[in-house]
């Protein structure tokens, strides 16, 4: 049927018109009609257009046979071919929403923002030093994140994480595991490890503890009698770099943690050897680094494949702040720098420098100062990817990486 000029034809009845049998064919040009008195070139154009047509019509018959159903095609002197019956969609497709604050249409997702969470405005409760866990949002609900050793053992967030697992013997280690009466909890377990003994309320090691050594109470001090035999260099007398300790459960005068006495003079110039940093002595007496290692903290640095860089071991083939050579830092903002937000971070690979955004994240600029700040879910001007811009006139937002649409409603034809 024709309407203002414009003809919509139906695939259905175009397949219903002409018979599947019925072979086709370029209409022939008899003798006498008035297309013989055309010049040859016209006649030529004329019939090529004809067979251009026919070919066009039984292609589309040929696809309406195979498809069930297939969009009206409008054919018209400024209508061109309908492709794709899709427009731009500025509605929000739950659970995504245009929250105040938020640059990017539909950029908040309602299951998971705790600034918005269920509903634009709707802020999951702050960490404070009485709740000791943090708020998370999850699937459109405020839930409480426990620190370790707490645990909400109430069921109510509004208290945070109440209860401490770690000496709570109706509690012990998690809700509702209580320790037989007598039985404390100790560092989130009932009753004390091997090797420890209960003192009180707590679990104390007898072989080595100053304040219980031997026995629960027993303190580790220098003896008040001038004439006990623990005075090992004379009464009174405390060696450099010495002191009471308690070992193997006896308290007795030796060298303070951290020094040794490595020319047996103990007496005499006391625990002389620094065994945290002496490369000779490093850890214990004789044990000496090799060379280019240095000694820190009775430990021989670096190993092989490490290089020392500012009192730290590290592999300058693949650390940022070191890339290559000591203190060679690589350029780019990164997350785990102080002073510093980022959705990517500077990579060291081999001696060289490069950047790596995370996932979801791109730096779509080029500029490595603001590292990569498009966020491809929702970025109306890279949406899933740099350079894909949608609609932004219009309104259209970037949802899960992808320019919203949806079918075009249909108007009347004209």
């Amino acid at each position: 049927m024709r309407k203002g000029g414009v003809r919509e034809l139906s695939m259905r009845a175009t397949r219903a018109r002409i018979p599947e049998e019925r072979p086709w064919y370029v209409p022939c040009v008899r003798a006498g009609s008035p297309l013989m008195d055309l010049h040859p070139m016209l006649r030529a154009a004329w019939a090529f257009a004809v067979a251009s047509s026919a070919l066009l019509v039984q292609a589309s018959c040929a696809r309406a046979i195979d498809d069930d159903y297939h969009e009206p095609v409008l054919i018209g002197p400024d209508a061109g071919m309908q492709i794709l019956n899709v427009c731009v969609q500025t509605e929000c497709p739950a659970p995504f929403a245009t929250c105040p604050g938020v640059a990017a249409p539909c950029g908040v997702d309602l299951r998971s923002d705790v600034e918005h969470c269920g509903a634009c405005d709707t802020p999951c409760p702050g960490r404070t030093k009485s709740t000791h866990g943090s708020y998370v949002c999850s699937e459109a609900q405020c839930r409480i994140a426990c620190d370790e050793m707490f645990a909400d053992c109430n069921d109510s967030p509004a208290d945070g994480c109440e209860t401490a697992t770690a000496d709570d013997p109706d509690n012990c280690g998690a809700c509702g595991n209580k320790c037989k009466d007598g039985v404390l909890c100790w560092k989130g377990a009932c009753g004390c490890p091997s090797g420890f003994t209960q003192c009180g309320n707590d679990c104390k090691r007898l072989d080595s503890d100053v304040d219980n050594c031997g026995a629960c109470g027993s303190l580790c001090r220098a003896p008040k009698d001038p004439a006990d035999p623990r005075w090992r260099c004379g009464p009174k007398i405390t060696p450099e770099n010495a002191e009471w300790s308690c070992a193997s459960g006896a308290c007795n005068l030796m060298c303070r943690t951290g020094f040794g006495d490595c020319n047996q003079d103990f007496c005499g110039d006391g625990c002389e050897i620094d065994l945290r940093f002496d490369p000779k002595n490093c850890g214990v007496c004789g044990n000496a680094c090799a060379p280019g290692q240095f000694c820190n903290f009775g430990t021989c640095l670096c190993p092989e494949g490490l290089t020392a860089c500012r009192g730290e071991c590290v592999d300058i083939d693949k650390d940022p702040l070191n890339c290559g050579l000591c203190g060679h830092k690589c350029p780019g903002p990164a997350a785990t720098w102080p002073g510093q937000t980022s959705n990517g971070s500077p990579t060291c690979e081999g001696g060289l420098c490069g950047y790596v955004c995370y996932p979801g994240f791109a730096d779509c600029d080029g500029r490595l100062g603001n590292g990569c700040e498009a966020k491809l879910a929702s970025d109306q001007r890279n949406c899933g990817q740099c350079g894909t811009a949608c609609d932004v006139a219009g309104g259209q937002p970037c949802v899960e990486g992808k320019c919203l649409t949806k079918a075009c409603e249909r108007g009347p034809l004209r």
